[in-house]
């Protein structure tokens, strides 16, 4: 039988942040386990115990990052009892070391999907007196390390069915033959938002690149371009582009679309054709309250 294979690579994403010691004890933790392990930072800056964020980070990320790895994510909502460790094997031969929250359920389709998943419930691997509350130190880095340094992931813990890990979904649009329901996903760094649309979504509500489109948000009706960058945009002026991770987007050049807006992550909203009357007369229906744009199951 021949060695495992080293995935030398781990990936790390955190709501640690970067005032505190926490993300550094942790990946002196790695080193110290896996010297010969190197670690590529993805986000530390999750807003705190915001799974959703984190998931949504993640996902965008891992197209973009080295395959086969190993990619810790610890996003740990204070919870009684815990969150359960998992190690989720994928099919590109990646493994996600995370707790059992849904933080990296939407990154494992596009490492190919889930293939296998283990609790990480084999103390002989964890720190010899893990704390109550530092789950990350104890148990996670030096798991995500070793399995990195070449590990199989069956000595991880007990195997569990994919089908009992905990997932979230992100809801589907409405496509109309003239507009398209959508809801934010992601608010990023630059305010920009994100929604949970693809390029063929307008399309197949007969938007394309160049058009001048409707927007309704936050109780508002808005005329906007439908361009291919936020440059061609004046500056100042909101428009709807695809981003650079091929999902459509409601910037503003040199500005924050979520503050023009005054919307954040799960804010409906509709983009339309402009019809041939008064946008504010157009009874395009949107629901009261901002919908969680990412649910459980």
């Amino acid at each position: 039988m021949t060695a495992p294979q080293a995935q030398q690579w781990l990936t790390f994403l955190s709501d640690y942040g970067l005032e505190d010691a926490f993300l550094g004890v942790c990946k002196g933790v790695i080193a110290r386990t896996s010297p010969q392990v190197r670690v590529l930072d993805v986000l530390h800056l999750v807003s705190p115990q915001d799974v959703e964020q984190g998931a949504a980070v993640l996902a965008s990320a891992v197209p973009y990052l080295p395959t086969p790895a190993v990619h810790l994510a610890l996003v740990d909502p204070f919870r009684a009892p815990p969150a359960r460790g998992v190690a989720v094997r994928t099919a590109d031969g990646s493994v996600f070391v995370s707790p059992d929250n849904g933080l990296t359920s939407l990154a494992w389709e596009p490492a190919g999907g889930p293939v296998s998943a283990h609790l990480i419930d084999n103390p002989e691997l964890w720190h010899p007196s893990p704390a109550r509350t530092f789950r990350g130190r104890d148990v996670f880095s030096p798991v995500a390390a070793r399995l990195a340094g070449g590990l199989p992931i069956e000595q991880v813990g007990t195997r569990l069915d994919v089908d009992d890990l905990e997932r979230l979904t992100v809801r589907e649009p409405a496509v109309e033959p003239d507009h398209v329901h959508g809801e934010v996903v992601q608010v990023d760094h630059f305010g920009n938002l994100t929604l949970n649309l693809q390029r063929c979504h307008l399309e197949q509500a007969g938007l394309s690149i160049g058009d001048t489109i409707e927007l309704r948000c936050s109780g508002k009706s808005r005329v906007v371009p439908f361009l291919t960058t936020y440059g061609e945009a004046g500056r100042g002026r909101l428009v709807v582009c695809e981003d650079s991770f091929g999902t459509i987007t409601i910037a503003v050049n040199a500005g924050s679309a979520a503050a023009r807006l005054r919307a954040g992550r799960g804010e409906p909203l509709v983009l339309s054709r402009m019809p041939a009357q008064d946008p504010a007369s157009r009874p395009v229906q949107l629901p009261p309250e901002p919908a969680q744009a990412l649910t459980r199951s």
